[in-house]
Parts: structure tokens; sequence; C-alpha cells
């Protein structure tokens, strides 16, 4: 179901914003008509033509959900498509108009969900030509709210939940091509402000909540190329036919708000940001996500928490890129993570650092790890996945990897380090089942003694485990330049040696 509720929200914001020239009204609705039938919705619909402008109502689409033995079946408001005089199409929609959701599992229909929804201001023109089209779209704000819901054969009750979002001003515009029986999708959108709320309330108890989201500035660029022709029921098949999706989605500060209460006491939660982005690029060969935020702060409290929780997080970030297809030759991949100026409330603190021993700067963990690897199968051969689970097979191969920009800042100590490593996958007797690696890691390490000391006097860390830590430190380490600083030459040579400042420890 969420496959049918997500191809039906891009359908309605592609709808709300795309153009073509010396297009007829006639020609703009055919084609959003094969558009949702190449994603395996059925739809029925009255075209009544009124002069030169076609009026369809009464529109239903209807998509099955084989694991479920069951259907979703939506009624859309009507649409209007008007001749505008110069070779393109305006599409509107009422001002206010009501969906309906309808969820049939073995003919019987066992949910029902109406929204209304409200746009002000919206305008929408398709231009261009037949296969060439673009859509423009603006309004000042487009608004959903949750109206009635059924649930075996029960309903829900807007004071058992409620539901609103809101958005805009909106504009943008999306560039669709077909061609070689692929459909291509250049888009470009400003969301405004986006804004969900939800209350939910159990009538038979006390339990309930509320859920609340505000994302400012959100902005939208994307490309996607699709198949015509698609197997709905394989969501890979896209990709394993040429599709790609290519998407970023922006926003210049938000904030959520949730409480929610099973009896026990209310466990409330509040976060904001400065800023964010999500990327994701898919295609047959690759993957590349990545996840990012700024000034960032949480704030948790409830029954089940011995106290409040409140810290702050200056800089976040997450990113991946692999390889999905198989290669005969080695193929990049990386991996980044940044922590960074994270602090805690001091009321945190005290828990274990009372008499304030230890420094409380903002705490960062950062690294990027570069790899080539050689992958033996495509992630999207969900047969062979499954074989190689059966028979403790690799998907692939690791053949080198680089690290840098390795980081950990806090309570007082650092340690700064890189290194690049290859591997040799014809040995696995050396390290135990495990490629044999060869190359250098080097390390900075500061302020180290100056910690133990701080643990041992905050009585954490035992004056005999302090004296095994501090004998380890003289094994691997050489003393750096200043006081309480050190460094670290790691490497594994050609015969598999593991050395440590040139003294071979194993």
């Amino acid at each position: 179901m969420n496959r049918y509720v997500t191809a039906s929200a891009l359908a309605i914001v592609a709808m709300a914003g795309q153009a073509w020239a010396d297009v007829t009204p006639q020609q703009v609705w055919d084609d959003f008509d094969a558009y949702m039938t190449n994603f395996g919705y059925e739809i029925t619909a009255t075209e009544v033509m009124e002069g030169s402008d076609l009026v369809v109502s009464d529109m239903t689409m209807v998509v099955t959900i084989p694991e479920e033995d069951g259907v979703v079946r939506v009624v859309m408001p009507p649409m209007t498509f008007a001749d505008a005089g110069d070779g393109s199409v305006n599409v509107t929609y009422p001002d206010v108009s009501q969906i309906e959701l309808f969820f049939v599992e073995r003919e019987e229909t066992v949910g029902e969900v109406f929204i209304e929804m409200t746009q002000t201001a919206f305008a929408m023109n398709v231009s261009g030509n037949p296969g060439d089209m673009t859509y423009t779209y603006s309004g000042d704000s487009i608004a959903l709210e949750l109206i009635r819901a059924f649930g075996d054969g029960e309903e829900i009750t807007r004071d058992m939940l409620s539901a609103t979002m809101t958005m805009g001003p909106l504009s943008g515009t999306s560039h669709v091509v077909q061609a070689d029986g692929m459909r291509s999708f250049e888009q470009e959108q400003s969301l405004g402000d986006l804004a969900i709320d939800m209350v939910f309330k159990d009538p038979d108890s006390d339990e309930g909540g509320m859920f609340n989201m505000q994302l400012t500035g959100v902005t939208g660029t994307g490309a996607t190329v699709l198949p015509e022709e698609l197997d709905y029921e394989d969501p890979t098949s896209m990709f394993k036919n040429g599709g790609s999706v290519d998407a970023v989605l922006k926003h210049s500060g938000g904030s959520t708000q949730f409480t929610f209460d099973e009896g026990d006491g209310p466990t409330a939660g509040q976060f904001t940001s400065t800023g964010g982005e999500f990327a994701v690029a898919v295609s047959e060969t690759n993957l590349t996500y990545a996840l990012s935020g700024t000034g960032q702060t949480v704030a948790l409290s409830g029954p089940e928490l011995p106290l409040p929780i409140n810290a702050e997080l200056g800089e976040f970030g997450f990113a991946l890129e692999m390889p999905l297809s198989p290669s005969d030759a080695p193929q990049d991949a990386s991996l980044s993570v940044v922590i960074g100026n994270f602090a805690m409330a001091d009321m945190l603190w005290n828990i274990f650092d009372p008499a304030e021993v230890l420094p409380r700067d903002p705490a960062t963990v950062a690294f990027n790890l570069d790899a080539q690897v050689t992958p033996f199968v495509s992630l999207f051969d969900t047969e062979a996945l499954e074989d190689l689970g059966r028979t403790g097979g690799m998907p692939g191969e690791l053949n080198s990897v680089t690290l840098s920009d390795f980081v950990i800042d806090m309570v007082g100590g650092m340690v700064l380090g890189s290194g690049a490593f290859t591997f040799d996958n014809s040995d696995l007797e050396t390290f135990d089942g495990l490629p044999r690696p060869k190359g250098q890691l080097d390390l900075q390490v500061s302020g180290a003694n100056t910690l133990i000391d701080s643990l041992i006097s905050m009585g954490l860390l035992p004056e005999q485990d302090a004296m095994g830590f501090r004998m380890m430190l003289s094994m691997f380490t050489v003393p750096g330049e200043e006081p309480d600083t050190m460094t670290s030459t790691i490497e594994i040579n050609d015969e598999g040696h593991i050395l440590a400042n040139g003294q071979r420890i194993q």
C-alpha cells in the first residue's frame, strides 16, 4: 500500500507542474492516463468536452496489492484541461475538493479515508509537444486535511485522529520527454514551508499524543528515467530496465515536536535544526545516498527516562556510494561520517562527572573511507543473494581502502589518522579467512595521559588498569614533539607481518 500512496502523490504533484507547446487538452489527459496505467493503475473517468476544454470527472484509480489479496481505490477530484489559446493547456482543480481512498481485501472494504484538499491561487500550465512536455506550476498554498476515516467497520472520528498537511508558496517546473521506450523527468520545485500536524486519542483510555513537524524553505531537484512498461510487482524492475533516480531535497530549518502517553505519564520530545539535505541517486549500476544536517538540538523527557535529555549537534553528515551490478574490474565505493560539535547539557555530565574534571568542550567524530571493490552479483538479483545466504558465499571482494580525515576529539583527548591498504584476495590463510592486507596507518594522539589521570581521579579507572593502558600505549606509539603527544605507524608488509613504528608485533 505504501507504493500506491507514494505513486499517487507523485502523480498529483507531476500533474501540478508540467509543460507542453502545441498540445491539446485531450493529449495532456491521455498522457497522464498512460503514465498511471504503466504504473499498474486501472483508471476510469468521465470525459466531457466543453467547447475547447476537457473536463475529467468521476476519476477512479485502482491498484492491486497481490501480496495482500486486495486493492486500493482512490477517487480523485474533477480536473479541467483548458486550451490556453497559445498551444498550451491550463490544468485546474476546484479550490476545495475531496480525495477518497478505499482499501479492499478479498473483495471486502476494510478501510476508507476521506481527505479534503484546499488550494489557493494555484495555477498549472502544460506546454511543448506530445512526447516533449514541460509542466509549470505555482500557488500560494496547498492543504490536505483528514476529514473521515473508517477501519474494521468502525469510524475513526476526528476526536480520535486529526491530521493536516500544508505547504506553500509553491512553484516549479517538470520537463518530461518520451523516447525509445523511456520516460524522463527533470524537475525543479520549491514547496515553501511544510507543516504536518497530527493528534490522536484513544477514547477508551488516557492514551494519546500529538506530532508536529515544520520545515522552512523546502526545495527539490531531480532527474528520473522510467521505462514506459513497468513490472509494478517488482520495485527493482525499473532499474533493471534502464531506469534511474537522482533527487535532492533541502530545507533551511525545521522543528519536530511530539508527545505520547501510554497511561504512565507523557513522553515528550523536540528536535530542531538550522538546515538539512537529503540526496539519493540509484541506477542499475550504482547507489549514492547522503544525509546531512546543521544546528541540531534534541530534548527528550518521559517516565522511562531517569532525567531529561538535552543535547546539541553542530553538524551531522552521512554519505554512502557503492556499486550495485557485478563487474570484472574494481569499482569505486565510499563511506563518510561526520558527527561534529556534539554537546550535552550539564545535567547529563554531572551524572558521572559532578566535579567537572573532564573538559566539556563539544565532541567531534569523523572519517572518510574510499575503497575499491569488485561485486560478484547484482544487489537487485534477489535469487543470487538468497543463494549466497544459503551457501555462505561472498557478494564481492574488497580490493583497497583509504582512510582520510579521521578524527576523534572529545573529553580533552584527540586522535587524528590516515592510511591506505590493499588486499590480496588470493591469500585467505594469513589472516584467518580474510584477504591479506598490505599498507600503513598513521596516527597522532594528544591528551591521552591527561585523560587517563582524569579517569583515575574520578574513580572510573583503577590504577592497575591504567598501568595496562599506559604500557599498551608505549608499545604502539612513540613520544611526540609536544608534551602528552605521541604518534604511531602501524604497517602490514608483503609477508603479512604487523609492525608498530618499525617493530614487529605479529
